[in-house]
């Protein structure tokens, strides 16, 4: 698990803390994370309590800050929200993220960008790195003028 800092220099707007705020407003109206075989969904109180409690501690003054506490709100609802958390249901039981949702997490992931740091430690790093060159499929070569596709094995 990476270890989380906050940053003291945040340089966040209040557009930034607005972002939040509808990133919350709109989980808590349009978002669940429970769902029933019979095709039935509902909000689980993790999910109501953590939204509103992002929204009651957010600063909308001109000069934004916030602590702490309130960065790992935000980011306890984001990480909920990024799993088993929908917004979109189709028929037969289709469930998906809106591009709304989608875009609000985007914003929502550049506001965190300028309140956390995240280190990750060397085994967590080649654990990260083992992984994107798995799902990328990138391959190393020395080559780069062509395209050596002979000597890369063929899916």
């Amino acid at each position: 698990m990476p270890t989380i800092l906050c940053r003291n220099d945040q340089n966040i707007s209040p557009g930034d803390v607005m972002k939040i705020a509808v990133y919350a407003e709109h989980i808590g109206r349009q978002c669940y994370d429970v769902f029933a075989e019979d095709g039935s969904r509902t909000r689980s109180e993790t999910l109501s309590s953590r939204a509103q409690a992002v929204s009651d501690s957010l600063d909308f003054g001109n000069e934004p800050y916030l602590s702490p506490e309130t960065t790992k709100k935000v980011l306890d609802l984001h990480n909920m929200v990024s799993g088993m958390c929908f917004d979109r249901f189709g028929e037969r039981g289709h469930m998906g993220k809106t591009m709304d949702l989608l875009g609000m997490a985007r914003d929502v992931d550049d506001v965190l960008d300028k309140l956390v740091i995240y280190h990750l430690s060397p085994d967590e790093l080649e654990e990260a790195e083992a992984e994107w060159a798995h799902e990328s499929q990138c391959y190393p070569t020395d080559d780069i003028t062509g395209d050596d596709m002979g000597s890369h094995p063929r899916v």
